[in-house]
């Protein structure tokens, strides 16, 4: 018998859908509040700067109905052919990319921007879950093969002008391996390799910048290396003062903390929004933190946790290895970007650049998450039709039993 299926009515996890709009609230409430010094800067208002995050909102919506239904099979079809589209794209920005915030991780095409690694690290995701179902990777050869050098060959280019993005989705990919059946010792000498030639190319590229002694553009700096030298020196300290060490933005950010309280002083009261730069976006945690106090940073931190709870209760329900790996693999970047943001926020990291998933400000961000979620509810939609099958198929069975019994004793 089959299913009868109404694509109008929303299917999936019933917490995904929660998630997606209490985030969407919260975006539009801070993202209203924090947006005072950069209402200045560009010469608008915080209103138009929340209208502009409320398109995005609703066209993210519109992307997550979309994604949620698209059969498994169509997303199973698209994982090679996403990888290379992604990888051509992040080619075509290391090359023609537009310049913004001292990284050229924007692409424009026709007029319209966008930042190519916030969709491509949706690709990966795809990717890698696609490979682990496809071949068990048994040897380290086809697991050097068919999955280390393509994710090399990917996320070089995303590291190159985008350290924080190539490490979150790193760590991604390898908390996806940990979890899946790859051998690992396989993903121990995978990891091998990736410390011997980052220490390589870090030790070629400060012997070139010594060797060359000049002030100008070279290799290294246009690899932002020296961005990341500085961020993480800055960081550690390294016997500076604490007033030299630390730029304004992570200064702001620790105040806004600190004076938030338990309780907050209101949203819309907080007074950091107009000097702590990227106030709606690298760092609106420490506006909400501000403004809603302890209590309102740890709901947030909850939500997240909720998000990755849901994504272990779909992945344990799969019986396929591309539909677990691919709703673990896009849960767990959701959540850790998250937390690299709050820790980021409140001093526990150096400054990455990292937005908060569905609550910064920002049209990719929100784009490429609302496709993350949408497939993740896709997962859950496909779970829910088989139990519904499943059920109806019982039913089936038990009305043929008893008309079977009712013929028999007539």
């Amino acid at each position: 018998m089959s299913v009868k299926k109404n694509n109008i009515r929303l299917k999936g996890d019933t917490s995904l859908w929660a998630l997606i709009i209490i985030f969407s609230l919260l975006s539009l409430v801070f993202v209203y509040s924090s947006s005072s010094r950069v209402a200045v800067m560009e010469n608008t208002t915080t209103f138009s700067i929340m209208l502009k995050q409320m398109r995005h909102i609703l066209i993210g919506f519109g992307v997550i109905y979309l994604c949620h239904i698209i059969p498994l099979g169509v997303y199973r079809k698209l994982a090679y052919i996403g990888y290379a589209g992604a990888l051509a794209l992040l080619l075509l920005t290391l090359f023609m990319g537009v310049s913004r915030n001292e990284g050229t991780r924007w692409l424009s095409i026709h007029g319209f921007s966008f930042q190519t690694s916030e969709f491509a690290k949706i690709a990966l995701i795809l990717f890698v879950a696609k490979v682990l179902e496809d071949d068990k990777l048994s040897t380290f050869r086809d697991f050097f093969l068919r999955l280390f050098l393509p994710l090399l060959a990917f996320i070089l280019p995303i590291i190159w002008e985008g350290f924080s993005t190539g490490v979150l989705l790193s760590l991604t990919v390898f908390i996806m391996l940990l979890i899946s059946q790859v051998r690992f010792k396989h993903i121990a000498k995978a990891a091998g390799i990736v410390i011997l030639l980052a220490g390589l190319i870090y030790g070629g590229l400060l012997l070139h910048r010594t060797l060359r002694k000049t002030d100008g553009d070279t290799i290294a700096s246009s690899s932002r290396l020296e961005t990341v030298e500085r961020r993480i020196s800055n960081f550690l300290g390294f016997g500076e003062d604490q007033e030299a060490k630390e730029n304004d933005q992570v200064m702001y950010s620790k105040v806004a903390i600190a004076t938030g309280g338990i309780g907050g002083k209101i949203p819309g009261n907080g007074t950091l929004r107009h000097v702590l730069p990227l106030s709606n976006s690298d760092y609106i945690y420490s506006i909400i933190v501000e403004e809603t106090g302890l209590i309102g940073g740890i709901f947030v931190i909850g939500l997240y946790f909720w998000l990755l709870y849901s994504v272990i209760l779909i992945a344990r329900n799969c019986r396929k290895t591309f539909s677990a790996m691919l709703v673990c693999g896009l849960g767990i970047l959701i959540v850790t970007q998250a937390m690299i943001h709050i820790m980021v926020n409140v001093g526990l990291l150096p400054v990455t650049g990292q937005t908060l998933p569905l609550i910064s400000s920002g049209g990719s961000s929100v784009l490429a998450v609302s496709i993350a979620f949408g497939m993740m509810l896709s997962v859950s939609r496909a779970l829910q039709d088989d139990r519904l099958f499943t059920l109806e198929l019982t039913e089936e069975e038990k009305k043929k039993i008893t008309e079977d019994e009712t013929s028999g004793e007539s």
